[in-house]
């Protein structure tokens, strides 16, 4: 059980979120696109992707903003105590 770590809990339900994002973007602009009548929609579908991209650029630039010497030790401690690690010897 040691190898279930806080850290990477954290890590998949950031991934799990992100992922759950991205696929709701996809099915509103998918929908807009492929069943809306007429150019408005495929407009509003277009307006809808941008806010979604401009949002995520954001929240990567917030999170960048924090401390990352802070972040790659922890992830340095992840990966060194990783059930997947391979170490190449000669």
């Amino acid at each position: 059980m040691n190898s279930i770590s806080p850290e990477l809990i954290f890590s998949v339900l950031t991934l799990i979120v992100l992922f759950l994002y991205w696929m709701f973007n996809f099915i509103v602009i998918y929908h807009l696109t492929r069943f809306g009548i007429g150019v408005q929609p495929k407009k509003f579908a277009a307006v809808f992707l941008l806010g979604a991209i401009v949002l995520f650029f954001i929240s990567s630039v917030l999170f960048a903003s924090l401390d990352l010497n802070y972040l790659k030790s922890q992830l340095e401690g992840v990966i060194k105590n990783s059930a997947f690690n391979v170490s190449y010897s000669k």
